[in-house]
């Protein structure tokens, strides 16, 4: 009856177009699927821990356009996998966890594992179901599909064989555009002389829609974190990044009109939304937004409401505003260091892999790689920003390298965020993926440190003991090497261009340039 059900499952996949399974399994059920899966056609990644796979499977949906799939084991399989639950559904990532269960025949004599897996993983996700007997193939299609649906996130099903099981999800019918609410915004529109646009995460997977709408608009934009890329940087109109803090206030201080393509309000800081104009904002789907004020919420599409908004735009922005403004932070970042400061190492990889893609961690060298790392491409930028958790960035480069083979990828981290995920430098020495891991390290939280006052437990609570990254990448397969300064850096960069395989760069950089980076950009 299990393996029937698992190839019923692998069926459902292949329908739904899954092209890949990644995760942990726990022998019986979890092995069935696999081998029902791999029968089919579906390769299986085997990670180290199961937040990693979920991070991994979700990132290699998001650029594929398809359902990431990962699948763990009952118990501590499923709340080992919490986090990459909440990172996919926090951050957009289409998911499917998929786990087996204590069935109820079982958990009716005995309580090893028993666990309440739906009660753990609804409130991470965007649909939890259990899949039984009844009509697996479908559920299991119906589920991945609901990956995609706009909000894009995350799904769980919790495979219990003695039951038929739920019906699997069904998406509500998207409703009609409010026509009344277009024409207010259009005649706001109309009446601004400096509007600026906002571009956010929603807009990511129609990135050619909207750079055709965009591409003649004569007003700034800018993008936020996750959906860098998807206005080409080189474009005349590009200001920068939307961050809901200081870098871009002076900005949208001039500004007499903002509006939204696809802002989503789990990007942006905390900060009060302080700016006097007017907000049109226009998603595929409703969305939460007090953060915004009072705006003007609009349901539509990219290919067909964005143009019609679009056309009611006469703005009267001097041409090169865009990069002018973008011009001007990246200026004001540059500070003078004494060793090899965190801006330098994004800018030296930037000019040494010039067609690579990029993840990025969260933790304080963030702030120095997204506004320095420059992209035209839609998607080459993966990083999580609704979430914004740490240990991200190397299982995305996994996910982003099986998606894109044959790219080079570049893996930025810092050493606390790879400590979390220390094991997967062994899938990547595994799968011999062209990965470039650069990390960030100077022994510290330093973006907690950043942040940390007096009575708040001094060094103790935010520096490490120093660790040779270098030395413990070559222990794990991966070639290893310690970088002190700038021509270090190049020198090693130059070396294995086009190498194609994996290696770790252990960049031991100067922190002191953090506080004048965080100043700039939050304020």
């Amino acid at each position: 009856m299990t393996r029937d059900l698992a190839r019923n499952l692998a069926e459902g996949l292949r329908a739904a177009g899954v092209g890949r399974i990644f995760g942990v399994p726990g022998g019986g059920a979890n092995l069935d699927m696999i081998g029902a899966a791999q029968g089919l056609g579906i390769p299986f990644t085997l990670t180290h821990g199961e937040t990693a796979a979920c991070i991994m499977a979700g990132t290699y949906g998001r650029i594929t356009q398809s359902p990431g799939v990962a699948l763990v084991t009952r118990g501590p399989g499923v709340t080992s996998a919490a986090n990459g639950l909440a990172q996919a559904n926090l951050d957009r990532f289409p998911l499917l966890l998929i786990s087996d269960a204590v069935g109820v025949v079982d958990g009716a004599r005995s309580a090893h594992q028993r666990l309440d897996q739906l009660g753990v993983s609804t409130p991470l996700t965007k649909w939890a179901g259990t899949l039984g007997t009844a009509d697996p193939a479908g559920v299991v299609a119906a589920a991945a599909r609901h990956t995609l649906t706009p909000p894009t996130g995350a799904v769980y099903l919790s495979f219990d064989p003695d039951i038929p099981g739920d019906a699997g999800p069904r998406p509500e019918p998207a409703g009609g555009l409010d026509t009344d609410a277009m024409e207010r915004a259009c005649t706001l529109a109309a009446g601004a002389d400096r509007p600026v646009i906002l571009v956010g995460l929603d807009a990511v997977t129609s990135a050619p829609a909207v750079r055709s709408a965009l591409a003649e608009v004569g007003c700034p934009i800018l993008v936020t974190y996750e959906a860098k890329g998807t206005i080409p940087e080189s474009w005349p109109t590009y200001a920068g990044l939307f961050t809901g803090a200081a870098m871009e206030r002076p900005l949208l201080q001039q500004a007499d009109l903002i509006i939204g393509v696809g802002l989503d309000p789990v990007e942006p800081m905390s900060t009060p939304w302080s700016y006097p104009a007017p907000v049109i904002l226009l998603a595929r789907h409703a969305m939460e937004t007090a953060y915004f004020g009072r705006p003007l919420a609009l349901v539509g599409s990219y290919t067909h409401e964005l143009p019609l908004l679009l056309d009611a735009v006469h703005p009267s922005w001097e041409p090169d505003i865009g990069q002018r403004t973008r011009r001007g932070d990246l200026d004001r970042l540059v500070v003078d260091t004494d060793g090899l400061s965190p801006l330098d190492v994004v800018r030296v990889t930037r000019e040494e892999r010039p067609d690579a893609l990029l993840t990025v961690d969260a933790g304080a060298h963030m702030l120095a790689a997204m506004p320095l790392w420059e992209t035209d491409e839609a998607c080459s930028v993966q990083i999580s920003n609704g979430l914004a958790t740490m240990g991200f960035s190397l299982p995305a480069a996994i996910g982003t390298a099986l998606a894109h083979r044959g790219r080079p990828v570049v893996c930025f981290t810092g050493d606390g965020g790879l400590g979390m995920v220390l094991a997967e430098l062994e899938t990547l020495a595994r799968l011999d993926l062209d990965i470039t891991v650069v990390v960030f390290n100077d022994a510290a939280l330093s973006l907690i440190e950043l942040k940390q006052g007096g009575a708040q437990g001094g060094h103790t609570a935010v520096r490490y003991a120093p660790t040779d990254l270098a030395t413990v990448a070559r222990g794990m397969g991966v070639p290893g090497t310690v970088v002190e300064d700038v021509g270090d850096l190049r020198r090693t960069l130059v070396a294995t261009r086009g190498a194609g395989c994996p290696q770790l760069i252990d960049a031991r950089i100067d922190p002191s340039a953090y506080p004048h980076v965080l100043a700039t950009i939050r304020g």
